[in-house]
């Protein structure tokens, strides 16, 4: 009795190195077994290894199994065998037909339903050397090597045969194990043998422990891989233990960030613009290409010191009260100076602008040249002030002009109306001929005099619009007694359209029918014989809106530009068959954008032209 509680109490400390926690695959066999050695229940797949049916097994002993070894010794010992292997041993037996099988085993003690070992039984007849080497290894073979998140090859050195492959690997690759341990690893490297070597060469030159290759994917896909190899002993042969990874898109990413570095100094030396960082903690200067060329320094004696002796001594307090103000109260740092460039000794003119990154103690800025610049600049202000002094030379001398040339313009008119109304005398048909054509350039003169003074003063600024209220109609009443002899002499149909609702407006009424006049005039000088001229006025919102619409010549799109410039008329045959000064349209267009309106003009040649402006309704009275 005392030897069955011992025996008890071996079995249940067996029990406690179990299998349970082993995934048991369909193909293994499964063998209950009485403590004397009798078969008590088999699974098919034992019954498929050993080639004995579940009835021919049952009831069985275990020694008539047993090859190469005394299965009853096993049976007596077996307690002593499961907690010595921790429940994990190997076997051989024969099938029903006579063959050899290795098993390995796991083993257990169970007491229910009765006492009782239970044997878990894997087919390794097969396993190469390879295979029974790590198999031995165990957990640490599937934990470090099979299931293993990174991608793992164990390659033959010497004919570069893939021996094994985990299970990462089969799912980057896309082809089975079995398929990949039939494959040599030139078989997915699609680099040739020359760019293989040149890369190991690289790789020790470098002193590095990796290669960079492109493998071949199943699909046919083509991978940037990063493979760090080192040698491993196998059963006495040396093996190469290879860990594979996809670097595809981090080099996608470092040719894209080469590009951008290329354009980033193309574009600093197209625009002379550098680019700095200075480490606070080490003092440490990294600097651009174009940075370097700015200050005349090389990379090597690019220090803080050498840096500081560049700008001009008189800048130095201004520079360093502004780094100050930067890293102590981040007050903007944007600076311009003068740098004696160490290569040449050339004086610049530079502007920089830098960020305190306080996370790296470190300020980061830009340095740009700015000497072209500040010599156009001066040069334009140097013109300025000579426009500005010859812009008030003319005013002064347009100024003087306008008393001398209008006082005898206004006497040879004078003398020759009276002349021609025979006040002191009849004259003859040539006498009046001539008096008139008198009569006729003086006062294209004078109004040639009186449009250039009114430019003057509009471009001067000193054009005063006088606001008051009026009606838009009778306006255009006034316009039209005037510009009608024009329109009989040509048998022109001069037309008014003004839209009831439209009453009074509050703009300069002198400025208002000047710019009527000269469009009206205008229509009619280039509208031919039989024509028609139509003036529309209407109120579009706190708008007036007049149009003056021709059957005219029309204007091609390109002289649409040159309409509004002074002393500008479009082709040289017009300016020979209509007499004018090119100055009617660009004072219309003055006049309307001192009303804060604007004038624009529809045309097709050969179709006629409508030219149209508008002008707010009720504009204050102001002065410009």
């Amino acid at each position: 009795m005392e030897k069955e509680a011992s025996d008890s109490e071996k079995y249940a400390n067996i029990a406690n190195v179990t299998i349970m926690n082993s995934k048991v695959s369909e193909f293994d066999g499964y063998l209950r077994i009485s403590a004397s050695g009798q078969i008590l229940e088999a699974n098919d797949a034992y019954c498929h290894l050993s080639g004995y049916t579940k009835d021919e097994l049952f009831g069985m002993m275990l020694k008539d199994l047993g090859a190469g070894v005394s299965w009853h010794a096993l049976i007596d010992d077996l307690p002593d065998v499961i907690e010595r292997s921790k429940g994990h041993f190997e076997i051989s037996h024969h099938t029903k037909d006579g063959q050899l099988l290795d098993l390995e085993v796991s083993a257990t003690y169970a007491e229910f339903p009765d006492p009782s070992f239970i044997f878990i039984l894997k087919d390794i007849t097969a396993l190469n050397q390879n295979d029974k080497f790590f198999l031995d290894k165990g957990d640490i073979y599937k934990s470090l090597f099979k299931h293993s998140k990174a991608v793992m090859l164990l390659i033959d050195p010497e004919s570069s045969d893939i021996i094994d492959a985990n299970i990462a690997a089969c799912e980057y690759y896309g082809w089975s194990l079995e398929k990949l341990t039939h494959m040599n690893i030139h078989d997915i490297n699609t680099m040739s043998l020359e760019k293989v070597q040149a890369e190991m060469k690289v790789a020790v030159n470098e002193k590095r422990n990796y290669f960079i290759f492109k493998h071949m994917l199943a699909n046919g896909e083509i991978r940037d891989v990063e493979v760090y190899s080192s040698p491993v002993m196998v059963n006495s042969q040396n093996r190469l233990y290879s860990v594979i990874h996809d670097i595809t898109e981090r080099k996608l990413a470092e040719e894209e960030l080469n590009t951008r570095e290329m354009q980033l100094r193309t574009a600093q030396k197209i625009g002379h613009i550098g680019s700095w960082e200075f480490d606070l903690n080490s003092g440490k200067i990294v600097t651009s290409e174009e940075t370097l060329r700015i200050y005349g320094l090389d990379e090597k004696s690019f220090t803080i010191f050498e840096v500081q002796k560049v700008p001009l001594p008189d800048y130095r307090p201004m520079l360093d009260e502004a780094l100050k103000n930067l890293i102590r109260d981040q007050v903007p740092y944007n600076v311009q100076f003068k740098v004696k460039r160490v290569i040449d000794g050339a004086i610049r003119d530079v502007h920089s602008v830098a960020e305190y990154y306080a996370e790296r103690n470190a300020v980061i800025g830009t340095i740009e040249d700015i000497t072209e610049r500040k010599l156009a600049e001066d040069a334009l202000l140097h013109a300025k002030i000579i426009a500005e002094a010859a812009n008030q030379s003319k005013d002064e001398f347009m100024a003087s002009m306008s008393h001398e040339l209008r006082t005898p313009l206004t006497s040879v008119i004078g003398f020759s109306d009276i002349l021609l109304d025979e006040t002191f005398g009849s004259l003859n048909g040539r006498q009046t001929q001539y008096v008139n054509h008198i009569s006729q350039a003086g006062k294209h003169l004078l109004k040639l005099i009186n449009d250039i003074l009114d430019l003057s003063k509009v471009e001067a600024g000193k054009m005063e619009l006088t606001y008051e209220l009026f009606s838009v109609s009778n306006a255009i009443d006034e316009v039209k007694s005037l510009i009608f002899p024009l329109a009989m002499k040509k048998n022109i149909r001069l037309d008014v359209e003004v839209d009831q609702q439209l009453e009074r407006i509050n703009a300069d009424k002198t400025k208002f029918k000047q710019i009527l006049y000269n469009l009206v005039s205008n229509a009619i000088k280039f509208t031919s014989i039989k024509g028609s001229v139509t003036i529309n006025a209407r109120c579009t919102g706190d708008m007036v809106q007049v149009s003056v619409k021709d059957t005219g010549i029309g204007i091609s799109e390109e002289d649409v530009e040159k309409l509004f410039q002074p002393f500008r008329q479009l082709n040289s045959y017009l300016t020979h068959e209509h007499s004018g000064t090119g100055l009617g349209l660009a004072l219309v267009k003055k006049f309307v954008e001192l009303h804060d309106g604007r004038i624009w003009v529809e045309s097709e040649v050969g179709k006629g032209s409508m030219f149209v402006f508008s002008i707010p309704v009720g504009s204050m009275q102001k002065t410009i």
